[in-house]
């Protein structure tokens, strides 16, 4: 059989289900093969959007998302949406082509290292240099994309290796996993310091969502009423309502009097990476302990000493504490901050934050809590999270890791084709929008329909924010725009231009009723 058609094979004993990349001379045959098989090929208009979409693919299912592309320009064009799948820890494997074997060691076409490329943001990096290879390769690439701390693999294909004959061979078997379960003596002494600790404080991350182990982190709020507060990428774990939920940290920290983690003396991290918020923000001094529970080992830094270290199943461990925790009755400390940070959400301090503060409010009073909100990369980033409130858990998408902005557009194309039933929202600046607008195309040749909301004010406003919070004159920030109702028209999409709370209250709800591809801008 020919290699590619055996690669595909392989690519379905994963079970993948959508790969999303553009054509090149050097993978015709696998996109030939791709012909004869059940998975979808989903052509991009750039690969860049192909490497956001099979992060956002992966986010979602916990599975790894499939890029593809070909050599050289191709391949360095997935690496920032590989990057930013990495650092955030999502499962992904990217497949690129290459030249073929016989020009590898000299100066050819388009022929650069990728693998030296992806070599820094990959936990496997392969090129496939004999064909018969192929199913043990592609086993350990999706293997290791999900392992431990998931991230990215990289597949190389030389495009001689794909149009040779190999011997049908056998798929290699996908066993059962689970994660290894903390042992009960260590739960039990991690429960003597929580029950110790004067006001103990949970801090959830990535980890949680990465994990689906957000009921159970409820139900251990729930149970022993410390309070909780969440990372960008952990929104959503306790209703907004819900009195011990602190709501969110992460970026620059609030004004004293409102954070919440300087006025604790424990910290029970579960699932939280530290490329989320630098401990140095938080800990500076040292003084609070650390409780990490996580699927693996805590990262060392010095701003994060931690005292007990829970490896294993987040949900096992969760559970098993909940157990052996007394429930707080004295939470007076961090009721006041939460007063605080309501206070805080319904304040409108300048004229720059009204509107921001209103679409926040607006999207969290209208939306369905099947709703899948992503967010792109800029000021907007920090309403989002701070200012948006979800009604579930594993439902909000913050790159905040990698932080690339320019994801938000192809991430929700992936959304739209993970979750076909759940409403889908874009959230963008202008920036960010233009950077990856070519796949408004992708999403109306796919029929898909889900919203778009962009800031249009006409510059990086989180760098001009920068700027000024360090006592620079803005400088270098500011740039034009098309317009954009000609630009939703020339796509094919509806477009609404709203000013007002009241204007962008009527544009969701339209939205809502009658659900189609919408740009929503909204002037600032």
């Amino acid at each position: 059989m020919k290699a590619s058609d055996l690669f595909v094979k392989a690519l379905e004993n994963e079970g993948v289900k959508y790969i999303f990349g553009l054509p090149g001379e050097e993978n015709i045959d696998l996109l030939d093969s791709l012909t004869r098989s059940r998975i979808e090929f989903i052509t991009t208009r750039h690969e860049q959007g192909a490497a956001f979409m099979a992060d956002v693919y992966g986010r979602l299912t916990g599975k790894p998302g499939v890029c593809l592309s070909t050599l050289g320009p191709g391949a360095s064009n997935l690496i920032t949406g590989v990057a930013n799948a990495h650092l955030d820890k999502v499962p992904i494997v990217a497949l690129t082509g290459q030249t073929a074997r016989n020009k590898l060691h000299k100066e050819s076409h388009q022929n650069v290292d990728t693998l030296k490329l992806f070599s820094g943001i990959t936990k496997y990096n392969q090129p496939v240099i004999l064909p018969e290879t192929i199913p043990e390769i592609i086993r350990k690439s999706f293997a290791t994309s999900m392992r431990e701390t998931p991230g990215a693999s990289h597949i190389q294909l030389p495009q001689d290796v794909a149009a040779s004959e190999v011997e049908a061979l056998q798929m290699m078997a996908i066993p059962e996993e689970s994660e290894p379960l903390v042992l009960k003596p260590l739960i039990e002494e991690a429960a003597v310091a929580i029950n110790k600790a004067k006001n103990p404080i949970i801090l959830a991350g990535n980890g949680v969502i990465r994990s689906r182990a957000w009921d159970e982190l409820k139900a251990f709020v729930d149970k022993t009423n410390i309070p909780i507060v969440s990372t960008f990428m952990a929104k959503g774990i306790v209703p907004f309502d819900h009195p011990r939920n602190l709501f969110i940290v992460g970026g620059k920290p609030y004004p004293p009097g409102m954070r919440p983690l300087h006025s604790s003396d424990l910290v029970i991290a579960v699932g939280f990476d530290l490329v989320e918020y630098d401990p140095i923000t938080w800990n500076r001094d040292r003084a609070r302990n650390i409780i990490n529970i996580h699927s693996c080992k805590a990262e060392l830094d010095e701003h994060f000493p931690v005292t007990l270290d829970l490896t294993g199943s987040i949900i096992h461990s969760v559970k098993e504490l909940a157990e052996h925790v007394k429930r707080r009755s004295d939470t007076s400390l961090h009721d006041e901050i939460r007063e605080r940070r309501l206070a805080e959400m319904t304040e409108v301090k300048d004229q720059a934050e009204k509107m921001p503060k209103a679409v926040m409010r607006v999207l969290t009073k209208e939306l369905p809590e099947n709703t899948v909100l992503i967010s792109d990369v800029g000021l907007h980033k920090v309403w989002v999270s701070r200012w948006y409130h979800p009604a579930k858990a594993g439902k909000t998408i913050v790159f905040n890791g990698f932080a690339s902005m320019g994801g938000s557009l192809p991430g929700a194309i992936a959304a739209k084709i993970a979750c076909p039933e759940d409403t889908v929202v874009s959230v963008c600046g202008d920036g960010g929008f233009l950077m990856n607008v070519q796949e408004l195309e992708t999403a109306v040749r796919l029929g898909l329909k889900f919203a778009i909301v962009v800031f249009n004010d006409g510059k990086y406003s989180l760098i001009e924010k920068e700027q000024i919070d360090n006592g620079f004159k803005p400088s270098h920030i500011s740039f034009t725009n098309p317009d954009f109702g000609l630009l939703a028209k020339s796509f094919g999409l509806h477009h609404v231009r709203c000013g007002t709370e009241e204007e962008f209250d009527v544009a969701i709800k339209d939205f809502l009723k009658d659900v189609k591809l919408t740009l929503i801008e909204v002037i600032r």
